[in-house]
C-alpha cells in the first residue's frame, strides 16, 4: 500500500472537539471558563488547546494569542462578536497587534513590533484596554472580527468597518 502524503491543510484540520475549544479560546475564555462552557474537565479543555497549538507548530505555553490567530486565519472558527466601531489604533498599535498574533514569545513580539522586551506586556495591556478586550487572546479575536489581521496583504485592513473617529452621529 502506498504512503499517503497529507497536505498542510489536512495536518492542521481541527477535530469537532478542538473547534469547540477554539471558539472559546478566540473569545478570550480561560481554560476553566472554556471547560465549564463545554461541560468538560479543565484538563480535557487544556489538552484540546495544546493539540491545537501542536497542529499549528505553537508549543509555547504563552502562545494563546498565536493559537487564536492560527485557528482564525485557517477559517476553522469564526471570530467572536465585536463592537461595530474599531478603536483608533495607531500604526504602532497595529504593529504590536500583528506581532502578538504571529509570535508566541515576548522577545519575538518585541522584535517584530520594534519595541523593548520590557515594554511588551504593559503595551499589550494598554492595547487590550483600548480595544475593550477581555485579555490578549480576545484582542486577537477582535482584531480578526474587525479585519485588522487579514492574512492576505493585498486586502485593506478594516476597510469594511467604521473607525471610532469616523462616527457621524
Amino acid at each position: 500500500m502506498a504512503v499517503k502524503i497529507r497536505t498542510a491543510q489536512e495536518l492542521t484540520q481541527l477535530t469537532p472537539a478542538e473547534k469547540g475549544a477554539a471558539a472559546h479560546l478566540v473569545a478570550g475564555a480561560s481554560n476553566a471558563e472554556g471547560a465549564q462552557a463545554l461541560g468538560i474537565s479543565t484538563t480535557t479543555f487544556t489538552s484540546y488547546i495544546v493539540a491545537i497549538g501542536k497542529k499549528f507548530g505553537i508549543t509555547s505555553r504563552s502562545g494563546r494569542p498565536a493559537r487564536a490567530h492560527a485557528v482564525l486565519a485557517s477559517g476553522q472558527v469564526p471570530p467572536p462578536p465585536a463592537p461595530k466601531l474599531i478603536p483608533d489604533f495607531t500604526d504602532r498599535d497595529l504593529r504590536l497587534l500583528r506581532a502578538l498574533a504571529e509570535n508566541p514569545e515576548t522577545h519575538d513580539i518585541a522584535r517584530a513590533a520594534g519595541i523593548a522586551p520590557a515594554d511588551v506586556r504593559p503595551m499589550i495591556a494598554d492595547l487590550v484596554d483600548k480595544a475593550g478586550a477581555a485579555n490578549d487572546t480576545h484582542l486577537i479575536g477582535l482584531g480578526h472580527a474587525w479585519g485588522l489581521l487579514k492574512t492576505d496583504p493585498t486586502q485593506l485592513a478594516g476597510a469594511a468597518r467604521p473607525h471610532a473617529a469616523d462616527r457621524s452621529s
